[in-house]
């Protein structure tokens, strides 16, 4: 099952849920920097023009001033995959 999980409420929210029925998860974490992710952000734009409106540098800055990284007090397995690009 794929969730958001960019803020410590979200991660609560679904964390409840796995736990409640003793369910096995794992929570991909991607570690890229912001300019690595603009990047992929402008070439989607390209590949997928109907995303123009919404995948932009200011969406993305909108949306990653909530991000919080997931620490391992929060209680999940978490798999983190650093990239470079």
């Amino acid at each position: 099952m794929d969730f958001p999980a960019n803020t410590l409420s979200q991660r609560d929210w679904f964390r409840d849920i796995f736990s409640e029925i003793e369910a096995p998860h794992n929570l991909v974490y991607i570690d890229l920097s912001n300019e690595v992710c603009l990047k992929q952000i402008e070439q989607r734009r390209k590949e997928q023009p109907e995303r123009a409106a919404t995948d932009t540098p200011d969406m993305f800055e909108q949306v990653t001033k909530y991000f919080m990284a997931p620490t391992p007090e929060e209680g999940f397995n978490i798999t983190k995959v650093a990239k470079n690009a």
